[in-house]
């Protein structure tokens, strides 16, 4: 009687084919959480830049902006606080986003910024504005209002 050791090379195909199915079934749904989960992290980063935007204003007494350049955020806070480049001048507050580049979104604003007074209050808005945020075929939205309030 022979020692047998180690597996076949049918087995091994076997394992090989099942495993390769279960990836095949299995893969869809992970892909589709990955991007629920960029959508909501892109989604926190905003909501985030808006609170930035705001707390700026109120410490600092000047008017912010959060400013959409494509997929790119950032806040704005005029005047300078140096006095460099006059009325047109403007610090940026904390980092700028690539949202495109962090996480795979494409953002969509109905406006090219968003102004908060140095109370707080969001102004310009005519009311609310939509900011969507999507990927690969999913998409989230967060609404800023006139009194500068975010809601998703």
């Amino acid at each position: 009687m022979r020692s047998r050791n180690g597996f076949t090379l049918v087995e091994t195909l076997i394992v090989v084919v099942l495993l390769g199915l279960i990836v095949l079934i299995g893969f869809p749904k992970i892909s589709s959480a990955m991007s629920q989960s960029d959508l909501r992290s892109a989604r926190t980063t905003l909501v985030n830049l808006a609170a930035t935007a705001r707390a700026a204003a109120v410490q600092t007494n000047r008017r912010t902006w959060i400013k959409f350049d494509g997929n790119t955020a950032y806040v704005l806070a005029r005047p300078r606080t140096d006095g460099v480049g006059g009325a047109a001048g403007a610090d940026t507050v904390g980092a700028i986003q690539d949202l495109a580049d962090q996480y795979k979104v494409a953002v969509t604003s109905g406006l090219d910024s968003i102004q908060f007074d140095p109370r707080g209050f969001g102004t310009d808005l005519g009311g609310s504005n939509s900011i969507v945020v999507s990927r690969d075929g999913h998409s989230s939205t967060i609404v800023i209002d006139g009194m500068g309030r975010v809601s998703k």
